[in-house]
C-alpha cells in the first residue's frame, strides 16, 4: 500500500496534472477525429463529446473532493491515466487509419512488368545466359515501356534486338527458334495466350524489369456530396498486385442514388463488342483493361452514354478477403448446383469467401453461360453491399479495410468516402437493389484492334438493350 501511495504521489500524478493532460488529450482527440475521420454524423458525434465531458467531469468531482490518497482519490487518478492512454492511442489509430486510406483511395498508379521470356525447354536460366544473343519484341505498343526496359538490359548484357509488328509473329519468331527470347509487357501477356492457351506453360521468364506509371485521375470528385453517383467495379483476372494491368473480366456499374435509397447494378459482359475510347476501334470490352482501368471506364462511358464518377477495381482475392472480412454474406441461387466440392441449394446460400468466389466465376454448369454468369455476380455483390452498409460493418470499416488492404484501389477521394460513410451513417438506411445487364447475340469477329489476326468470340450488344439500360441508369441518376 505504502508502494502504490509513493507513486501516485509523485509530481506528475498531482490532480491538477492529471485534469489538465485529460483535457488537453481530449480537444487533441476530437481534433484529430474531425479532421482526419469525419465521419460520425453530428448526432453520434454530439454523443462522444457529451460522454467525454462526463468522464472529465467525473474525475474532477473525485479528485478535488477527497484527499488524493484515499481509495476514491486514487480512484480517479487511474481513471484519468486510462482514459487518457485510450484517447492517445485512438488519435494514433485514427492517424494510421487515415494515412491508410490515403493509401488506395484517390490513387491511379499502375505497374508495368516488362518481362524476358524464352521457351521453357531452353538452356537458358537467366539474364546472363542469352548474352549475345537474339531478343526480339513488338514495335506497335508501348515504346515508353520497351525502350526503359532495353536500356535496362543492355546495361547488364550485349544483345541483339529485332522487332515484328504483330503478336502472331512475336510468338512464332520464338517457337520456330528464330530468336532465343523475346521481350513482352505482362498486361499483354495474355495476346499471347489467345494465340496459343500453352503459352504461358511452355515458355518461362527469366529476367523482369519493373516500372511503376500514373494514370489520369478522372474522378468526378465531389459527386458523393450530391448523393449521386456510378462506380465502375472492374475486376481484373489476376490475384496479384492489383496495380498490375490485366483484361477487365468483370465489369459492372453500380449507380447509387443515396437520397432515394436506390442502387441499380448493371452487367457488362467482358466479350461485348465495343468501340475503345481511345482510338474507336473495336474490340472485346474484356481487352480495354490491358490499356488502363480509365480506358474501360470511358470506353464503358461512352457506350452507354452516361458518366461514370469513380471506380474501384479489384481482383480475385479481393472477393475472398472482403467477403471473409465480413463474416461470410447470404446469396441466392436461382438453382441447385454443385461446382466441384462446394453444393448451393436453390434459394439464399451463407458463403464465405472461397465459395462466394467460385459461385462468381462459374459459367459451364448453365445453357446460357456468361449471362448466368453476370446474374451470379449481381447476386455476389448484393450481399456484400447488404453487408457493408450494415451498421455492424460500418462501425468496423477500420478492420475491414486492414484485411484487404493491397488488394483493391479507387480513384475515389479519401474525402469522398468518408462522406459516403458517413451519409450512410446519418441515415442508416437499407437500400432498394435493382439489376439489369445488356443482352446480344455471340459471333465470331475478325480483326479486333487487339488481335486483328485472328477469329474471337464477341458479343454484339442489341441497340435495344443498350438504350434500355442507359434510360434506366439516368433514371436512378435523376430522381
Amino acid at each position: 500500500m505504502n508502494k502504490i501511495k509513493e507513486i501516485f504521489q509523485k509530481k506528475w500524478l498531482k490532480n491538477q496534472y492529471l485534469t489538465i493532460i485529460q483535457f488537453i488529450i481530449t480537444i487533441v482527440f476530437l481534433g484529430v477525429l474531425l479532421i482526419e475521420m469525419p465521419i460520425l454524423p453530428a448526432l453520434f458525434l454530439g454523443g462522444v463529446v457529451v460522454i467525454l465531458v462526463l468522464l472529465l467531469l467525473l474525475v474532477y468531482f473525485l479528485q478535488y473532493n477527497k484527499d488524493a490518497f484515499s481509495i476514491r482519490g486514487m480512484i480517479s487518478k487511474i481513471i484519468s491515466l486510462i482514459v487518457s492512454l485510450a484517447l492517445a492511442l485512438g488519435c494514433f489509430f485514427i492517424h494510421v487509419g487515415s494515412s491508410f486510406m490515403d493509401s488506395f483511395t484517390g490513387t491511379n498508379r499502375y505497374v508495368n512488368t516488362m518481362s524476358v521470356i524464352v521457351l521453357k525447354d531452353s538452356s537458358y536460366q537467366e539474364l546472363n545466359d542469352i548474352n549475345g544473343k537474339t531478343l526480339n519484341y513488338n514495335n506497335t505498343l508501348d515504346q515508353d515501356n520497351t525502350n526503359r526496359a532495353l536500356k535496362d538490359i543492355h546495361g547488364q548484357i550485349d544483345i541483339n534486338t529485332t522487332t515484328c509488328d504483330s503478336w502472331d509473329q512475336l510468338h512464332d519468331s520464338l517457337f520456330n527458334h528464330q530468336v532465343d527470347a523475346i521481350l513482352v509487357n505482362e498486361s499483354y501477356r495474355v495476346l499471347l495466350e489467345n494465340i496459343d492457351e500453352t503459352f504461358s506453360d511452355n515458355t518461362r521468364v527469366i529476367y523482369y524489369v519493373e516500372t511503376e506509371s500514373k494514370d489520369k485521375n478522372m474522378a468526378h470528385n465531389g459527386s458523393v456530396n450530391d448523393g449521386v453517383f456510378n462506380v465502375l467495379i472492374s475486376g481484373i483476372d489476376t490475384y496479384g498486385d492489383i496495380s498490375t494491368r490485366s483484361r477487365s473480366d468483370v465489369n459492372m456499374l453500380m449507380t447509387v442514388n443515396m437520397n432515394q435509397h436506390r442502387i441499380l447494378l448493371t452487367g457488362i459482359p467482358r466479350d461485348s463488342y465495343v468501340p475503345l475510347a481511345m482510338n474507336g476501334q473495336y474490340d472485346k470490352l474484356t481487352h480495354s483493361g490491358i490499356y488502363g482501368i480509365n480506358e474501360t471506364m470511358q470506353t464503358i462511358g461512352n457506350f452507354l452514354n452516361i458518366n461514370i464518377d469513380y471506380y474501384y477495381r479489384v481482383n480475385f482475392a479481393s472477393l475472398v478477403n472482403v467477403v471473409d472480412v465480413l463474416g461470410g454474406i447470404y446469396v441466392n441461387s436461382d438453382q441447385d448446383l454443385t461446382i466441384g466440392e462446394y453444393h448451393y441449394n436453390q434459394g439464399p446460400n451463407y458463403m464465405n469467401g472461397a465459395m462466394a468466389l467460385t459461385f462468381a466465376r462459374e459459367r459451364h454448369s448453365y445453357s446460357d453461360g456468361d449471362q448466368h454468369r453476370i446474374q451470379n455476380q449481381q447476386e455476389v455483390m448484393i450481399g456484400i453491399i447488404n453487408a457493408l452498409i450494415s451498421s455492424d460493418t460500418l462501425m468496423n470499416y477500420q478492420n475491414i479495410l486492414d484485411h484487404v488492404e493491397g488488394t483493391f484501389d479507387t480513384n475515389m477521394s479519401k474525402d469522398d468516402l468518408l462522406t459516403a460513410i458517413k451519409k450512410q451513417m446519418s441515415s442508416m438506411q437499407g437500400y432498394a437493389i435493382e439489376r439489369q445487364y445488356l443482352t446480344g447475340q455471340g459471333k465470331m469477329t475478325y480483326g479486333l484492334y487487339s488481335m486483328p489476326n485472328h477469329n474471337l468470340y464477341t458479343l454484339v450488344v442489341d441497340e435495344t438493350s443498350r438504350k434500355t439500360v442507359s434510360d434506366k441508369i439516368n433514371e436512378i441518376m435523376n430522381q
